[in-house]
């Protein structure tokens, strides 16, 4: 059930039971004033026309505190009902309520006994017309008794649902809260890694800033063009590491984590591919100079080839791959890897099936985007890095 079916499905409970509430109360009502009608052309007494007319009024007032002041309402409601047979409906609309929103078993039991004597002691002080009890009057007591017994079948009825809906929602909230952790999990450790990557490649660049610092300091032998030369790869490797502290996200490695390996760039596709192609079957079109493209751009576009292509081999296995890489300095980064959507083939469903945010927390760690998604009978990654030189 989704959100919105569950707030559809709330309201009408919450729209309909009032309507029924009140529809009983109005009908027993009417049932009641029948007799005044057929007497219409007869003289009524006006305390006749009082109890037939206010207390079933009154009542119809209170139930409209029947949540706010339960039990208040259900001793007003009783001594209308002795008042006036036309509260009776009144009586019934409440005792379904307070089946439904009182867990107390007791309390409704003694709510409908309360309404029942009420019932009972205003027959009894109406004298006969056989002098003796009539079936009139065991219909009447008969009928509150049923009806109050319907009432309150009806009310545990509906808290039972009540109870289930909301049973429902819970879990399908405790679902989506497990989804969105697990995914929030997936980012988080996605983040680590490619912390944990710059991290690696910026201690290796910050010593050579410091082995050619050293130089610097301790040879004297040193001509200018050398010097220069020191200068120039010294200036190079602290523009590239604050390019790399820039990049690196809130995440840094552990102090038990064992170093990472070097890292790949985009110039090692070639070999990455080669590797895959015992198990898949690869296009790889290549329409850019690999050894030109930035360290940090490479590094995140070769991790994103490589998960695509783990995906695809997962979810479609047997099937070929095309990758293309595309770009030029100064613009921008493309690559685009399609592969057919599982048709006989069985996929491999052991994964997490976050690699996918993967792909885009490191595009976003260089400030590019990844999209992908079902493109007709295929299933297409196209990543979008900026291309800035290091």
């Amino acid at each position: 059930m989704t959100a919105s079916q569950s707030s559809s499905a709330r309201t009408s409970a919450d729209v309909a039971v009032p309507v029924a509430v009140w529809s009983v109360a109005v009908v027993m009502w009417l049932y009641y004033l029948a007799p005044f009608v057929a007497l219409a052309s007869r003289p009524v007494g006006p305390l006749i026309v009082v109890l037939g007319f206010v207390p079933p009024a009154l009542a119809l007032g209170l139930l409209a505190f029947r949540r706010r002041a339960r039990m208040t309402v259900v001793v007003g409601i009783g001594v209308l009902l002795f008042l006036s047979p036309g509260v009776v409906g009144a009586a019934f609309a409440m005792q379904g309520s307070v089946a439904r929103w009182t867990t107390r078993a007791r309390t409704v039991m003694a709510v409908g006994l309360w309404f029942s004597v009420a019932k009972l002691a205003s027959l009894l002080l109406v004298p006969p017309a056989a002098g003796s009890w009539g079936s009139a009057y065991s219909f009447e007591f008969g009928l509150t008794v049923v009806g109050l017994a319907f009432a309150t079948l009806v009310g545990w009825l509906l808290r039972t649902l009540t109870a289930e809906r909301e049973g429902r929602m819970a879990a399908e909230q405790a679902r989506r809260d497990a989804e969105w952790a697990r995914i929030e999990q997936a980012r988080l450790a996605e983040r680590e890694q490619i912390a944990r990557e710059m991290h690696d490649v910026l201690a290796h660049r910050l010593s050579l800033v410091s082995m050619n610092a050293g130089a610097l300091a301790f040879r004297t032998d040193l001509s200018q063009d050398e010097t220069r030369e020191i200068a120039k790869t010294i200036q190079c490797n602290v523009k590239q590491s604050l390019a790399e502290l820039r990049a690196v996200l809130s995440t840094l490695r552990g102090s038990d984590a064992p170093p990472e390996p070097p890292q790949p760039t985009l110039a090692e596709l070639p070999v990455l591919v080669a590797d895959l192609e015992e198990d898949q079957c690869i296009d790889l079109e290549i329409a850019t100079d690999l050894e030109q493209v930035p360290t940090q751009t490479g590094r995140q576009a070769f991790r994103i080839v490589q998960e695509a292509l783990t995906n695809a081999r997962k979810h479609a296995p047997g099937a070929p791959v095309s990758v293309r890489v595309a770009g030029e300095p100064g613009a921008r980064l493309e690559v685009t890897i399609i592969n057919p959507l599982a048709d006989l083939a069985v996929p491999d469903d052991s994964g997490s099936g976050v690699g996918l945010l993967g792909l885009t927390e490191r595009a976003s760690s260089v400030g590019g985007l990844v999209n992908y998604g079902r493109a007709g009978g295929s299933f297409v990654v196209s990543a979008y890095l900026p291309w800035k030189e290091d």
